[in-house]
Order: structure tokens, then C-alpha cells, then sequence
């Protein structure tokens, strides 16, 4: 159970039970008066919160809510199903995923609008899976925590932060610290050695070694040094 005041000066109690959430608001009961439409969309908006999207309302009522004091308080309290809720965290490197509830239709469509790539989740052998491609990696079950480590993203310009898959990693060794620096890109974003030479000579720093190796058969395409430069078709 937690609680919290939101942006409307309504105090919010939420807490689970089994497949359902529960939302109460309260306010003192000398408040300005609030219409069911507004008790609505907080109720609505608590739960969002609580989910990290909107959750279908069961039941909807006025409920008897005293303060410490024992004064009565304004209060309106919903409960919702906790179908098709999940917890994803994308940290880069890995993907986190927890189903809350079970998955419906609607809910596996959401999921893979979610998944960066091309991650999908699709029905299949008696439940609902988590895919890539005609691949099926994890089977779904609610309260099972899936790890998923996530192939490298570009890393370069406007694809920072950004879902899009690098091709190639390039490594470069010199005077910059710690000495060592990698980075994947795609292939719009691969520098060459000549840019890279640019780049790191603008900061006052020298290169020993570039290396660009491409990620899916793991050839090296360019190996750099100042003495040679041998590429790799």
C-alpha cells in the first residue's frame, strides 16, 4: 500500500489485491466540491501512474473515509483489473520485463509497441511469448521476472539514445583516456579512420589504432595503425 498527495490536492491510497488495484481518493470535507467527471479522471490518472498506462475500471463507488482526527472526508474509490499490466525497463544493454497480469490481446499489442527492435510478443504453444523475428525466446508467465541481453545500439550524432541497431564497432587506442575507446554506430554512422583521425587531432590527442569490426560475422573491416592500413572487403 502506498499514498501520496497529486497534483489536485486529493490524497491517493492505492494498493494490490490478487489481480486487482485498488484506488482511493480523499479530501477534507470543507474542500471545494469536485464533479464525477473530475473524481473520475483522478481515480484514472492514479492508476496510470501506479501501472505505466491506463487500466480497465471495475467498480466505481463513494466510499466512508475519517481523517486522524475522525472527521469525515470527501472520498471516491475505484478498483481495476490488473489485466495486461507489466513492468518493462530498457537499460541499453539488457530488457526487463515482468507481466503483472495476465495478457490479453489488446495488452501483447501494447507490450510490443513497447520492445525497441524488432521484439514482439506473440500467442503460441499454449501462452504468450516473447519473440524476435521467427525466434521464440522467453515464454511469459505473470510474476516471472525475463531478462533479455539486447544487441548493441548506434551510438554516434542523432541515433544517441535512440533504438537503432548498430552494424559495425570501432575501437580506437591512443593518448585519449582512459586509452581505449569503443563505440558501435551504423552504417550511416561509421567513421572512417580519416575522421576519426580528424576528430581526435582537433582535441590534441594521437591515435595508436583504429579497428572497425563488422557485429554480425565479426570480420574486421578496417584495422589502422600509423604504419599501414589494411582493409577488409
Amino acid at each position: 500500500m502506498k499514498g501520496y498527495r497529486n497534483p489536485q490536492g486529493s490524497t491517493v491510497i492505492v494498493h494490490r489485491e490478487g489481480s486487482i488495484l485498488h484506488v482511493t481518493l480523499s479530501r477534507a470535507i470543507d474542500d471545494a466540491p469536485l464533479s464525477e467527471a473530475s473524481w473520475s479522471a483522478q481515480l484514472a490518472a492514479a492508476a496510470k501512474r501506479e501501472l505505466g498506462h491506463p487500466a480497465q475500471r471495475l467498480t466505481c463507488g463513494i466510499t466512508a473515509v475519517r481523517d486522524s482526527s475522525g472527521a469525515r472526508r470527501q472520498s471516491r474509490s475505484a478498483a481495476y483489473l490488473l489485466d495486461s499490466a507489466f513492468t518493462l525497463a530498457d537499460r541499453g544493454d539488457e530488457l526487463h520485463l515482468t507481466l503483472d497480469g495476465p495478457l490479453t490481446t489488446a495488452g501483447a499489442r501494447m507490450l510490443s509497441a513497447q520492445l525497441p527492435f524488432d521484439y514482439a510478443v506473440h500467442r503460441d504453444r499454449g501462452g504468450w511469448w516473447l519473440t524476435r523475428g521467427d525466434q521464440f525466446l522467453h515464454k511469459l508467465a505473470v510474476g516471472a521476472k525475463v531478462v533479455v541481453a539486447l544487441p548493441p545500439r548506434c551510438e554516434l550524432a542523432e541515433h544517441f539514445g535512440a533504438a537503432v541497431l548498430a552494424t559495425t564497432r570501432t575501437t580506437v587506442r591512443g593518448s585519449m583516456a582512459p586509452f581505449l575507446t569503443v563505440a558501435h554506430a551504423c552504417a550511416a554512422h561509421t567513421p572512417t579512420p580519416q575522421q576519426i583521425l580528424a576528430h581526435n587531432h582537433a582535441l590534441g590527442e594521437t591515435v595508436d589504432s583504429i579497428e572497425i569490426t563488422d557485429l554480425s560475422s565479426g570480420h574486421i573491416l578496417v584495422s589502422w595503425t600509423p604504419d599501414s592500413v589494411t582493409a577488409t572487403p
